[in-house]
């Protein structure tokens, strides 16, 4: 049975161990220092919950997120914006690195701070009428270096910063921002399709997958691959692999 969980500023609706947590702050789903505060608190507390998956998306069909809030920005003294940018920070890394898998549902523009919130889902769905920037430049400040060059490779990365221009869904897709370029308006159902075929997978297969990969970006080969064979030893020694196992050999299905 779902359940719908609506805090001021983000919006939670959990179905079957799938959770989509909606940024809900209009016009643009700005991150201004509450709503990162709120979403700090979701995932903190969903990185407690038997979850399957995350889907993240934005509420509305103009904006994913549109980045931080500038006007905050400008209000605040630049002690406090170093705090609030502290906490987004935090907030990034409990997206990225969250027991589950997360799918970004790009529901229209993702800039900024917006565009980084969706590098750190696993799997991103983008509206064909979308678009992502890195805008940092044109405020004067850096950021998204590692995630977005993990991603496109250095000198597109610098491309994208230095100029802060906009891309659309199909280059974003050339580009391998996104895994996903689908038509106008069914964004969330693919992301939700996506979801409830990950969540039939062995979670613990999945979630050390995620942290295999995750960490070998920064480990040589050698490294990364002794790594993983420790998560296939642990694995071995499961019972749900065993349980899996067994449902295939007697009834050809892996349950």
């Amino acid at each position: 049975m779902a359940e719908n969980i609506n805090g001021p500023l983000v919006q939670l609706n959990i179905d079957n161990g799938i959770v989509t947590v909606a940024i809900s702050a209009p016009p643009v789903n700005a991150l201004s220092r509450q709503v990162v505060s709120e979403l700090r608190k979701n995932f903190a507390d969903l990185s407690e919950a038997p979850i399957k998956a995350i889907i993240l998306t934005g509420q509305g069909e103009r904006c994913f997120c549109a980045g931080a809030d500038i006007r905050g920005l400008a209000d605040n003294s630049a002690e406090e914006n170093r705090a609030f940018f502290a906490e987004l920070y935090g907030l990034l890394s409990l997206v990225e690195n969250i027991n589950c898998p997360v799918i970004a549902a790009v529901n229209g523009y993702a800039i900024g701070a917006g565009l980084e919130l969706a590098l750190c889902a696993d799997i991103r769905v983008m509206d064909e009428r979308a678009q992502m920037a890195m805008t940092g430049a044109n405020l004067g400040l850096v950021f998204c270096t590692q995630r977005l060059s993990r991603l496109v490779g250095s000198g597109r990365c610098k491309e994208l910063i230095f100029t802060a221009r906009r891309v659309g869904a199909a280059e974003a897709s050339q580009l391998g921002l996104v895994e996903y370029v689908i038509p106008a308006g069914q964004v969330l159902d693919k992301a939700w399709q996506l979801a409830q075929t990950i969540a039939q997978k062995a979670p613990a297969a999945v979630l050390r997958a995620k942290q295999a990969i995750n960490a070998g970006l920064n480990m040589t080969l050698d490294r990364g691959l002794f790594l993983e064979f420790e998560y296939l030893a642990e694995l071995l020694d499961t019972e749900d692999f065993h349980r899996r196992v067994d449902g295939f050999l007697k009834r050809g299905i892996y349950s």
